[in-house]
């Protein structure tokens, strides 16, 4: 082994666990692998941007666009509309149909578009069967992975393999050489979902139905209900709801408000307040009762404003530093809270703020996922250890280090003597937890103490010096006396005029990774999230600061008006029987024609299969199947960047020997055993690598290993790839294989180890199928 070859090893080690990880996003690491190989001359620089002018990467973008009019049009919901039709209520014949509906669907249309378009369909029809959706939404994603390896075109690895064999010169597979494969794929998972498949899949969750009753037991909505009574001379008398931020401020979900013998359901924003109103709401009656307690306090006591700088309270004591530090790439904290990786406690550094894209966080600042490239300011003791650069790059250290927040005030908290805060004990970690607020420093009979640790209890006299929303302290205060009743049932969650309807986070919904409170969810769509499903279980509190995930199951209520436009809109997507987006079902010949003419191209050889796509692509928009911001919207980008950037490392691979020396290695090791055992091992470092991220990576990767095998064992290439592209395929032992795994996770309830029991044995005969069936029709 060369030097060169294995420093290219190295690289491809970390691409490759970065992949697995994603501790950096798998597109970025892509980018930079591909950067580095730049530089040090593996890839030249005028081949190092061919990958976004490759065949794979035009076809992709372009199914992505036919897919998108085939939805548009209505096709697909047709389809999917006459399962129930034909096949009743009973579970076999169900997961059957919606296997092979999908399944048919992803041959021509991305198996992500054909799983989105037929979750309501499916949804539904495990209410009219009274079926959990848990029984129906993972073979609904199988089924539609599975369909996608029937066609060159169903799935990014097939799309690869032929692509990177016509690069080499070779002949590519046809639009149809994938088709007897994917067929004994699909029919292989649908008899192992009809045996032992059935028995694996999880039924703890009941079905989501119209009838309010099951989808509030679902999400246990009548668990932790209590009420909040407005008192008579409370400043909240004749405050709108807008003005109190009643649910931000405590944390809670409004679900009515009950005045006499009348009830309000889901009341509006310039809904006015009276005294003796009846609040009820879902929340933790005791996590509300706590931060209340903190109305014994008076705010404003160093200023007229109640704020104070970092100046006016003087420098650190002795033996107390501040610093400015930033958060590399690499370091352990991207992707984790403060609290979660216990950085105080570890590290001894107490953080008071968070700069992000120019915009300083102060609030609840142990919950909030760290980025790559934030600063965090904070203080520290002759206590703390060094700090590890991997963890963060340092700065600024000293009292200039706290400059920039100069413009960020601190809120200046008085504890009087009567303070409903001392017959609780309440100190620093209280304010942290409940409020979300930092103490910064503790002035104690004229001591100023700063970075307090979280068993300091205050004291009446003490001058806290905080960071926090000044408006959510300011709200808090101004609620008065309020009256909590633990226990009360709402009289009812639904009327006439008000619903709710379950919705999922969309493919490429804008919302991952954002909260309700950065979203404003209530404002932006007109409806409030009660319930959020993750992981197999409802969360019905702290909703407002919790980062959205792709998977999740957001339970709404709102005017059935405004229920009823969310099926319009791009980021989500509605489970429940409400209003759907109108289809241009006019157009939907239009959208069969263009397909039926990509495939004809193709199989006439009148057009190779990247030209085919995108004439069928165009002419989707040219006749009005779909606008060209559709379009746009409808490709994953992620996706193309993606492969776009890798393809050149498998060039690399190739030219500095890397390629074959992996190749004699495998030859080295099945080689003796004969060409079976050859594919044996190829197909199964095919499905290992794409367990946890899309195996677009994997047929790249394992292509000039695949060539080089297969010159070196005077066998033919196609058997070898063939089993390697249907084998990144064939991968579902986790839900991160696919994103069709993680669309249905939240609404069909699952968790990770319900694919690892369910997929693994799938996975294992599906693999036993290709190597066994792959040389039967290409030979050796």
């Amino acid at each position: 082994m060369t030097l060169e070859i294995a420093f290219l090893l190295v690289v491809l080690a970390a691409m490759v666990v970065l992949f697995l990880t994603e501790k950096l996003p798998i597109d970025l690491t892509a980018f930079l692998g591909l950067t580095l190989l730049v530089f040090t001359g593996y890839v030249a620089v005028d081949q190092a941007f061919t990958g976004f002018a490759s065949s794979a990467v035009i076809t992709m973008l372009s199914i992505f666009i036919v897919s998108a009019g085939l939805m548009q049009t209505g096709v697909a919901d047709l389809v999917g509309g006459a399962i129930h039709r034909f096949v009743g209520s009973r579970e076999a014949p169900l997961i059957v149909a919606v296997m092979l509906v999908a399944g048919v669907l992803s041959m021509f249309m991305n198996n992500i578009a054909a799983t989105a378009v037929l979750m309501p369909a499916v949804a539904s029809l495990g209410r009219r069967a009274h079926l959990p959706p848990s029984r129906l939404f993972m073979p609904l994603a199988f089924g539609a992975i599975l369909g996608g390896t029937a066609t060159m075109v169903g799935t990014p690895p097939n799309i690869l393999a032929a692509s990177m064999l016509r690069d080499r010169g070779l002949e590519p597979f046809g639009l149809f050489d994938f088709t007897p494969f994917g067929l004994v794929l699909l029919l292989g998972g649908m008899v192992f979902m009809l045996t032992l498949g059935r028995r694996l899949l999880p039924g703890r969750r009941a079905a989501p139905s119209r009838g309010e009753s099951e989808l509030a037991d679902l999400y246990g909505l009548h668990e932790g209900l209590f009420s909040i009574r407005i008192p008579s001379g409370s400043e909240l008398d004749g405050a709108t709801l807008r003005e109190t931020r009643l649910g931000t401020t405590l944390g809670v979900q409004l679900l009515g408000v009950a005045r006499g013998e009348e009830w309000q359901l889901a009341p509006g924003d310039d809904t006015r307040l009276l005294a003796g109103d009846e609040l009820v709401v879902q929340g933790d009656a005791e996590e509300v009762e706590q931060t209340l307690r903190l109305q014994g306090v008076d705010l404003g006591t160093a200023t007229t404003l109640g704020t104070a700088t970092t100046g006016e309270i003087g420098a650190p004591d002795a033996g107390v530093t501040a610093l400015r530090a930033r958060v590399s790439a690499a370091s352990p904290l991207v992707g984790s809270t403060l609290a979660e990786t216990r950085f105080r406690e570890e590290w001894r550094v107490f953080v008071i703020a968070v700069e992000r894209d120019g915009e300083v966080h102060v609030d609840r600042l142990g919950s909030l996922p760290i980025e790559q490239g934030d600063v965090l300011y904070g203080l520290f003791g002759d206590d703390a250890p060094e700090i590890d650069p991997k963890v963060l790059e340092i700065d600024e250290s000293g009292p200039a280090a706290l400059d920039r927040l100069e413009d960020q005030p601190l809120l200046v908290i008085r504890v009087p003597e009567n303070s409903t805060l001392l017959a609780g004990g309440a100190g620093v970690e209280w304010m942290g937890r409940l409020m979300g607020l930092t103490v910064v420093a503790v002035e104690r009979e004229g001591d100023v103490v700063w970075g307090p640790g979280p068993q300091i209890r205050f004291e009446a006299g003490d001058r806290l010096f905080v960071k926090g929303k000044e408006r959510r302290l300011r709200a808090l205060l101004r609620m008065g006396g309020v009256e909590l009743t633990s226990g009360v049932a709402a009289p009812t969650f639904e009327s006439e005029e008000v619903g709710m309807a379950e919705a999922t986070l969309a493919p490429r919904s804008g919302l991952a990774g954002r909260s309700l409170a950065e979203i404003e969810f209530r404002d932006r769509y007109g409806v409030q999230v009660l319930a959020i499903w993750r992981e197999g279980h409802p969360i019905r509190s702290g909703l407002a600061g919790l980062a959205l995930r792709v998977g999740d199951a957001l339970l709404l209520q709102g005017r059935r008006g405004r229920l009823s436009l969310l099926a319009r809109e791009r980021d989500l997507l509605v489970l429940s029987d409400v209003a759907e987006e109108p289809r241009r079902l006019n157009k939907a010949p239009y959208a069969v024609g263009c397909l039926a003419l990509m495939v004809v191209l193709v199989v006439t050889g009148i057009a190779p299969i990247q030209v085919a796509a995108f004439a069928s692509a165009s002419l989707i928009v040219l006749c009005g199947a779909l606008t060209m911001e559709e379009a746009y919207r409808a490709v994953e980008w992620r996706a193309i960047f993606l492969v776009a950037a890798i393809l050149p490392v498998g060039s690399a691979m190739e030219s500095s020997g890397t390629a074959a020396l992996l190749a004699s290695s495998v030859m080295d090791v099945a080689g003796p055993a004969g060409p079976y055992a050859v594919l044996a091992a190829l197909v199964l470092l095919s499905s290992l690598l794409s367990q946890c991220l899309d195996g677009a990576p994997a047929v790249v990767l394992l292509t000039p290993v695949v060539l080089e095998a297969a010159s070196g064992l005077g066998l033919s290439p196609y058997p070898l790839m063939m089993g390697v592209a249907l084998a990144a395929s064939a991968a579902f032992m986790t839900p991160f294989s696919h994103k069709a795994n993680l669309l249905v996770m939240g609404a069909g309830g699952y968790r990770s180890m319900d694919y690892l029991r369910a997929g693994t044995p799938l996975t294992i005969v599906l693999l036993a199928v290709i190597v066994w069936m792959v040389p039967l029709l290409f030979p050796f």
